[in-house]
């Protein structure tokens, strides 16, 4: 019974919700006050200044929703979001296509637990304002659906208007980074290849000379392919390859132990892209992370914020 009246009330939830403020219920109680004496006594001046607090309320009630009417929010990451350490959500409310300013806005988000609350006093007409918000992930995956409330105290602060909004955040917490020594599991090997790693570094032998570029050093000048040439030539080195760190993360294996270990490699992972070193991980017997191509920071710690113990990949909330 408790379920489907809930489900009633989500499907047939108000558009438009209004909270009264402590000043408003002041303002009401002082509105009925002026009505009861002026029907007690008929006095005129009495019936006029009972019309004007009417008339304060109705102006109050439609100047907020011109205020409201037509914002749009937007929400998106500001930072790289670690698991227990803070992170930031850059938050745009947009009055695109309005005519009119809008005035003393609160947008309220709700996920997963967490409450952020970001205040715009003014955002011009069909301009946009910007909020950077703080919030601490509490675990590692894909944040949750957010709920968005936009509201107003316009123009007077007897009501607080509000309507619900849309706002879609794509956003994955990536596991808090533990760096309690060397994660288990990890090995050097050559790179499979057989050429240079992507973070190899340059060797001593020459393999030939190319054209100068502004960039190049003087000391890599190479003089007889210059005075051969006529032009100015610099040597072309090997690269020698690089040892690829393999990091096994076993599964499936036990959730409080998986989620230690996924720590662990997240700190390795940040160490390897510090010192340019290559990197690949595996879970289980599976390839998660290869040592090749580009983006390997964030394919690497996408691969950890997904993974589960039992080696599947998955989105799941905060």
């Amino acid at each position: 019974m408790k379920a489907a009246l809930s489900g009633f009330r989500g499907k047939f939830r108000l558009s438009r919700r209004l909270r009264v403020t402590i000043e408003g219920k002041g303002f009401l109680l002082l509105t009925l006050g002026v009505g009861a004496a002026a029907i007690n006594t008929g006095n005129n001046l009495l019936y006029i200044a009972l019309s004007m607090n009417l008339s304060l309320i109705i102006l109050s009630g439609i100047l907020s929703e011109w205020c409201i009417r037509g914002v749009s929010v937007q929400v998106r990451p500001a930072s790289e979001a670690f698991a227990s350490r803070e992170s930031l959500l850059a938050v745009t409310c947009s009055a695109a296509g309005k005519r009119f300013p809008a005035m003393s806005l609160t947008v309220d988000l709700a996920f997963g637990g967490t409450r952020l609350t970001a205040r715009f006093p003014e955002i011009p007409a069909g301009g946009s304002a910007t909020r950077v918000l703080s919030f601490l992930p509490k675990r590692r995956g894909a944040l949750p659906p957010v709920s968005c409330a936009v509201s107003t105290l316009f123009p007077f602060a007897l009501f607080e208007k509000s309507m619900d909004v849309a706002a879609e955040i794509s956003l994955l917490v990536y596991p808090a980074p533990s760096g309690a020594g060397e994660p288990e599991a990890i090995r050097a090997v050559p790179d499979p290849s057989g050429g240079a790693a992507p973070a190899g570094r340059q060797g001593t032998a020459i393999r030939g000379a190319r054209e100068h570029l502004p960039a190049d050093a003087v000391r890599d000048i190479h003089w007889k392919a210059s005075a051969r040439m006529g032009k100015w030539m610099v040597k072309e080195r090997e690269r020698e390859a690089a040892s690829v760190s393999d990091l096994r993360l076993p599964a499936p294996c036990p959730p409080h132990e998986f989620e230690r270990l996924v720590s662990r490699a997240c700190d390795f992972v940040l160490r390897c892209e510090r010192k340019g070193q290559p990197y690949r991980l595996w879970v289980g017997d599976r390839l998660g992370v290869d040592a090749s191509g580009g983006g390997r920071r964030p394919r690497a710690l996408t691969f950890l914020a997904l993974v589960e113990c039992d080696g599947t990949l998955s989105g799941r909330g905060t």
